[in-house]
């Protein structure tokens, strides 16, 4: 029987002009992003069409791609009609699952993700660092170059992406280190990856603990949808939402896990929502037999009705 979730795109998949066709068809859209103007202190639109690549900076990138996710998905959920047994982001994309969750309001989403990037941003300049991902060896023996790079510095496997696809975090020299020695132990590719900081490792600790104390003023509302939590990969315990949150930006997340388990749990078909096609791919490496499609631009939605059509989701 065929089981659908939802899988929510991450900081990385950016791209100038992204989410414009979904706030120019959409009146509602429009509100939101005044309102959204409004409590992220700059012009959304502005930044979203600004061709000096104000769009990758931190700051900018993680709501944007938040808003344009979450247009994206309200479209899709309006035209279809469709509901997903699960929800699943990737780091950033974990918070447009918690709102697609039912979790929070759009307002207190909106203000959760401004003050994540702050913080990350505001570490990421305390304590520098880099990130780099390594194709074409196991998640063992990236874990294994970590330990041995970790003489010199702090460095650690951040995100399992695929089996053979593993991003490592840290202090430059660390970083630097492990990247030398996956290449000795037959890496296929060590690439450096442009990011302001070391995201998912221990040198954004201090973020997470700040992001805990600043998400004591918010209530969640009930949790209408499973989601797969990064930090884990099995679905949220509700009571256990802030501590969640609190160590996503610090520890590793576990994609490939998190879509094993689902697939232990008789999900057969992913929707990806939002910017670009990273995680789609990265869901055929993990287990080609996986049904996948996605959603980034509004001109995707048709082809997509055609899809569920064929899976038997809609009529």
């Amino acid at each position: 029987m065929n089981k659908l979730a939802f899988v929510f795109a991450g900081q990385g998949s950016q791209y100038p002009n992204m989410g414009l066709d979904y706030i120019q068809a959409n009146q509602e859209f429009k509100k939101k992003v005044e309102l959204a103007s409004t409590i992220l202190g700059y012009d959304v639109e502005q930044v979203l069409s600004s061709p000096n690549g104000e769009i990758n900076d931190t700051k900018y990138t993680q709501p944007l791609i938040l808003l344009s996710s979450i247009f994206a998905y309200e479209t899709l959920i309006s035209e279809t009609g469709i509901k997903p047994e699960a929800h699943l982001g990737f780091s950033l994309g974990e918070y447009t699952a918690l709102y697609a969750s039912g979790l929070f309001h759009f307002e207190d989403i909106l203000k959760i993700v401004k003050k994540r990037s702050e913080l990350m941003k505001e570490e990421a300049d305390i304590r520098p660092g880099k990130m780099a991902a390594i194709l074409g060896l196991s998640s063992n023996q990236v874990d294994e170059i970590c330990k041995e790079a970790s003489t010199q510095g702090i460095v650690v496997s951040a995100n399992y992406n695929s089996p053979v696809q593993i991003v490592i975090s840290g202090e430059e020299q660390a970083v630097h280190r492990a990247s030398e020695l996956a290449k000795i132990q037959g890496a296929k590719r060590v690439m450096p990856l442009n990011v302001s900081g070391a995201f998912h490792s221990p040198l954004m600790k201090e973020a997470g603990t700040k992001l805990r104390s600043y998400l004591n003023a918010f209530s969640p509302l009930e949790l209408e949808t499973p989601i797969y939590m990064n930090t884990t990969a099995k679905p949220l315990t509700k009571k256990h939402l802030f501590e969640e949150m609190e160590k996503q930006i610090q520890t590793s997340v576990y994609f490939e896990q998190s879509i094993h388990h689902m697939v232990l749990d008789g999900f057969t078909h992913f929707i990806e929502i939002g910017p670009g096609m990273v995680l789609s791919g990265l869901i055929k490496k993990i287990n080609p037999d996986l049904e996948v499609s996605h959603i980034d631009k509004l001109s995707d939605l048709e082809s997509l009705k055609g899809w569920l059509k064929t899976y038997e989701f809609i009529q």
